[in-house]
């Protein structure tokens, strides 16, 4: 009985070793870490050879650009303190500026998870910028690229009025 008993302590013992290190805060992101958030929440990746950028497409459909910065090398994204999304949106031809100000600062007042602007060119862009800075747990990672996915998907009802 003491056998039995001295293994389920063990395995105890061994699983909550696991979850705690799964659960360590990263003080840094590395590639690998970024595709396995993404792969975590469902979204699909493509690399492109050559390019330090990683083409996104969340389970809901939008489609985004993830890079790393604010790296100690960011030809090799290594020792990486952020994590940026980006997703752009076509600008409506009959918009106005001042109606799509108006669309974008509503959307910004009212949801929290990136920001959005229109960029020097007039495209319409969201960003989420996500630091490591301090550390941060997997779990938490993924769920701030879920909850941007979840809220950048809301954008074309400011904008578009659909």
């Amino acid at each position: 009985m003491k056998t039995v008993i001295m293994g389920a302590v063990l395995a105890c013992g061994l699983v909550s070793a696991a979850n705690a290190q799964a659960d360590r805060p990263m003080t840094q992101f590395t590639r690998s870490a970024l595709l396995s958030a993404l792969s975590g929440i469902d979204a699909e990746t493509e690399e492109q050879s050559g390019k330090t950028n990683i083409s996104v497409t969340f389970d809901n459909g939008l489609m985004a650009d993830a890079l790393l910065m604010a790296c100690d090398d960011e030809g090799t994204s290594s020792n990486c303190l952020g994590t940026s999304i980006l997703v752009t949106y076509e600008t409506p031809d009959d918009a106005t500026p001042a109606k799509l100000r108006e669309a974008i600062n509503e959307y910004n007042y009212r949801q929290n998870f990136g920001r959005a602007y229109l960029d020097p060119d007039g495209q319409i862009s969201l960003r989420m910028y996500i630091i490591a800075d301090g550390g941060i747990t997997m779990a938490n990672y993924k769920r701030q690229l879920a909850l941007f996915s979840l809220s950048a998907a809301k954008l074309p009802d400011y904008v578009y009025g659909e």
